[in-house]
């Protein structure tokens, strides 16, 4: 994993990893999501890259949309099953 910049200092992220259709994030509480273009769409996917990247906004961004990820993936899962 790579360590998250956090140029704000302010961040729930401790560090990422980039794949190609996927990010897997650390946060400082010790947990590890992964995020793909499966799960939550490669829109979200592209734009959690960015913020990893710049070292600016990627806890933000989560924290606005993981609402909408949960949704997502629940409505994904519940697709696969039938």
């Amino acid at each position: 994993m790579i360590p998250y910049k956090n140029i704000h200092r302010l961040s729930s992220i401790l560090a990422y990893e980039l794949g190609d259709e996927s990010i897997r994030i650390e946060f400082v509480s010790g947990a590890v999501r992964e995020y793909t273009y499966a799960n939550v769409g490669r829109d979200h996917v592209e734009a959690m890259k960015k913020c990893a990247t710049k070292g600016k906004g990627l806890g933000s961004y989560v924290m606005k949309n993981e609402r909408h990820f949960i949704a997502l993936r629940e409505m994904r899962a519940a697709q696969k099953n039938t």
